[in-house]
């Protein structure tokens, strides 16, 4: 199952970059949590919560900016530890962003239930019951 769990981190991160979110991806009490000190740092529930986010976040970054997992860090049948990362040019500044972070997908019923990022890899892996 764990295979199938890291699709659908991956579907996920192609809903972010498409801006929609296809039918059956999220549980119906789908919760997305941001890092505590990320640009915003509200939960968002279910699909319009997932199409709030993308504008919050997307919005310092030009058109070609695109959402990426860089690595699967860790994976069960519950869920998958990712890091993750924006790049592109900042809309206003033109200078290069990067935003980086570590996140858990917590997968239930074959559908992402919760995602919540974290600052950095070890948290992620602690909110897990992994250590590094």
């Amino acid at each position: 199952m764990s295979r199938e769990n890291v699709e659908l981190a991956y579907r996920y991160g192609e809903a972010l970059n498409a801006r929609e979110v296809p039918d059956g991806l999220l549980a119906p009490d789908f919760v997305m949590v941001n890092a505590e000190t990320a640009v915003t740092d509200k939960a968002y529930a279910g699909a319009p919560g997932v199409i709030e986010w993308t504008h919050d976040i997307f919005e310092a970054f030009d058109a070609a900016a695109r959402f990426e997992i860089e690595r699967v860090v860790a994976d069960s049948d519950e869920f998958v530890v990712t890091v993750n990362r924006i790049a592109g040019v900042g809309v206003r500044s033109r200078a290069p962003l990067l935003f980086r972070w570590a996140a858990v997908f917590w997968v239930r019923d074959g559908k992402l239930a919760r995602v919540v990022g974290y600052l950095r890899r070890g948290e992620a892996l602690k909110a897990v019951g992994l250590e590094e």
